[in-house]
């Protein structure tokens, strides 16, 4: 049987996030999924230290927590619905400690490109104006595993539980989890303005083009006769993106693998520039609990 993995990145139980994750599952199971649930702030996970061994030589991430196990238990689902609060325009911290670590992905990572998966993604928040760019960095994250997002919802509902008053909100989660139930991989059509893959709507304006900080797509600015400005993404460039397996592998082995020899033929060189400062006298502060 299929197996479809829920991932909550909130804390608070039977909170918002948590009950969407249930709402997708719950259209997913009717198509014969069988169904896991993850709470990521009952996992230990450390944050990246930036010691580079995953990168230089491909070595195992050497911090000693449940980091692998996550990815292990991700990468053996057949389909992935995530949802995370917004806590300040962007997603709870412990969805971003998650992506940061992803790097340790590249020491497997091989040619093999993996078949294609479904995934839902959600955020909640309590004014749809303040939702940031969280909805974004949960696409980053679930492509990075090698999940493709087919549905993206913002859930907007200040206090604990209050998703469950939308109904409209609520079917939408429903009809999405059949979607996964049903493996499809075709993404809903995005509104207007958005990034049709990672739904950010938030870009980058080079001459005539409005570039996606998150995927890399880009859009053609366009003006109508009554003066609007529209962005058009070309259709026959769906797949363009820096998060196909395929541009995901070229970034890993390219840029993140060769980011190793290139730092240690320069590493002496970047040690005896480094005197100065290593001589310089900084008091460092430390808080009450520490002392």
């Amino acid at each position: 049987m299929a197996n479809i993995l829920g991932i909550v990145g909130s804390a608070r139980r039977w909170g918002n996030s948590e009950l969407m994750v249930r709402q997708v599952l719950q259209g997913a199971r009717a198509d014969g999924y069988a169904a896991q649930m993850i709470r990521l702030t009952d996992l230990r996970l450390e944050s990246c230290t930036g010691c580079m061994r995953c990168v230089i030589g491909g070595k195992p991430c050497p911090i000693d927590d449940d980091m692998a196990w996550l990815v292990d238990t991700v990468q053996a689902a057949d389909a992935l619905v995530l949802a995370a609060p917004t806590y300040f325009l962007g997603p709870a911290a412990v969805v971003k400690l998650v992506l940061d670590r992803l790097l340790m992905v590249s020491a497997g990572m091989d040619s093999q490109v993996l078949p294609m998966r479904p995934a839902v993604t959600i955020i909640t928040a309590g004014l749809a104006d303040w939702r940031g760019v969280s909805l974004p960095y949960l696409n980053a994250l679930v492509a990075t595993f090698g999940f493709h997002p087919i549905e993206s919802l913002n859930a907007i509902a200040p206090g604990p539980g209050e998703v469950l008053l939308d109904d409209s909100l609520m079917a939408q989660a429903l009809a999405a989890g059949k979607r996964l139930g049903r493996g499809e991989l075709d993404p809903a059509p995005a509104p207007d303005g958005v990034c049709p893959f990672c739904r950010c709507d938030s870009f980058v304006l080079k001459g005539d083009q409005a570039v996606c900080p998150i995927c890399g797509k880009e859009a053609t600015i366009q003006q109508s006769d009554d003066g609007a400005f529209r962005l058009r993404f070309d259709a026959a460039d769906a797949t363009e993106h820096r998060w196909t397996p395929e541009a995901l592998y070229e970034h890993m082995e390219s840029w993140v693998r060769a980011t190793g020899p290139r730092f240690m033929a320069r590493r002496s060189e970047i040690k005896s520039r480094r005197q100065p400062y290593r001589a310089m006298e900084v008091s460092w502060l430390c808080p009450p609990s520490e002392a």
